[in-house]
């Protein structure tokens, strides 16, 4: 009689090899050190800076899941890893990781506060600046893994961004490229001494667009720069006047438009040339870097205490006015939703129509940008030193997509032939 056994053996040593080899493109990105796959890995969650996320489970309830508490004010932004592990700086010199939970997971100290938000590899190095011009790379458990301090003149505001070949941009006084390993790529200098505060977005081609703040003789002004890939400039875009600093850090559109705001109260949309399409004036500077809707609709924050909604023509569609100045970045969710602090110390969510959904009360200033996890949370810093997690208590941690079916299939083996053969054996 045929014996089951070697059978059973040979069908688990195919489903365990099913495992590997759909494990194995993860596991071999992740080494890459490219951008980590998780709900938002980087300030403006992606590449394009969109400020976008289709990944949740379900859009933010209006509930204090909990609050982490700092030493000093947050008015840097969270970041979200794989694991639903939440990082953020504080002006207590602290880096945070926090559990889904709450729980603090472990805090790394320097010596300067950091504003910068911290960026996520696929194979869990964390990228952060400080204030005080160090740049660092953490493992994932919170150890360092190198820091650099000799070329940054300027603190280190501008958050960093992980390109799909690894390297890492980060701008200070200049814009640079490290490699995973700390050592330089490229420095780009601009052509006068200034600073950037902007967050650099990159397009499908791998261009680089930010804002650049020039100051000479005590006066400032402000242009977008795009890069190439290889750090050279392509072209650069003056806004008109001066003062008029471009602190809003890019975002892309689906079509390469690119869209910034400006001190002159400017929301700008430049071709991929450098060509001006429009520009829409609101009656307050833009710090506020804009969002990007699934229809293309752009989101951006002014300090006259409006959030207003372009269209791709540059016209309003509406906007939504709160009691206080609004620097943080708007987050969209996966059906529409709209999310984002204001100087009146609220967070909101509105729906894609510009009508309030709720809106929750925090103990000071926010402004800091939120964060989107992949089970309806939401998570963002206050100066009242708390980082806030709104919407619901459980958090279901991800799983990588690649060992859902193996599993899935493996534990269906299970069930079908192992009882099968305890009632052969019983038969024997």
């Amino acid at each position: 009689m045929f014996s089951k056994r070697p059978m059973i053996k040979f069908v688990t040593s195919i489903v365990v090899l099913i495992m590997i080899t759909s494990t194995l493109p993860f596991f071999i990105h992740s080494a890459e050190g490219a951008l980590a796959e998780s709900s938002w890995p980087k300030f403006r969650r992606d590449l394009r800076n969109t400020g976008r996320s289709e990944e949740g489970a379900q859009e933010v309830s209006n509930h204090t899941a909990w609050m982490f508490e700092t030493d000093d004010i947050i008015d840097s932004s969270p970041t979200v890893g794989p694991d639903g592990t939440v990082y953020i700086g504080s002006y207590d010199g602290n880096l945070y990781a926090i559990g889904p939970d709450g729980s603090e997971k472990w805090n790394f100290q320097t010596t300067s506060s950091i504003s910068s938000v911290p960026a996520i590899a696929e194979n869990g190095t964390i990228y952060f600046g400080t204030n005080a011009g160090q740049f660092y790379s953490l493992n994932s458990d919170g150890t360092e893994n190198w820091m650099i301090e000799e070329p940054f003149n300027e603190g280190i505001i501008s958050s960093p961004v992980i390109r799909e070949n690894g390297s890492v941009l980060v701008g200070s006084q200049d814009m640079y490229s490290f490699y995973p390993n700390g050592s330089m790529e490229w420095q780009y200098s601009p052509d006068h001494p200034g600073r950037i505060i902007s967050t650099p977005a990159v397009d499908r081609d791998g261009n680089i667009y930010f804002g650049y703040q020039k100051a000479f003789l005590e006066v400032q002004w402000g242009e977008l720069t795009a890069l190439d890939p290889e750090g050279d400039e392509l072209w650069s875009y003056e806004v008109p006047g001066i003062d008029n600093q471009v602190l809003s850090s890019p975002a892309i559109g689906e079509d390469g438009t690119i869209y910034f705001g400006s001190y002159d109260n400017t929301l700008y949309a430049l071709n991929k040339d450098g060509s001006k399409q429009w520009g829409y004036e609101t009656e307050g500077q833009i710090f506020s870097s804009p969002s990007i809707g699934i229809n293309g609709t752009i989101y951006v924050g002014s300090r006259d205490n409006n959030l207003y909604a372009i269209n791709q023509d540059g016209e309003k569609e509406w906007r939504f006015e709160t009691e206080g100045n609004i620097t943080s970045s708007p987050a969209i969710g996966p059906e529409g939703m709209i999310y984002f602090g204001s100087f009146d110390n609220y967070v909101y969510s509105l729906y894609p129509n510009g009508t309030q959904r709720w809106r929750i009360e925090t103990g000071d200033i926010v402004f800091s940008s939120p964060a989107l996890g992949p089970n309806g949370n939401l998570y963002i810093g206050s100066l009242d030193q708390n980082l806030y997690a709104l919407g619901d208590e459980e958090v279901v941690r991800e799983m990588p997509y690649q060992l859902t079916i193996p599993i899935v299939l493996f534990i269906v083996f299970l069930i079908a032939i192992i009882p099968k053969e305890a009632k052969d054996k019983g038969h024997t």
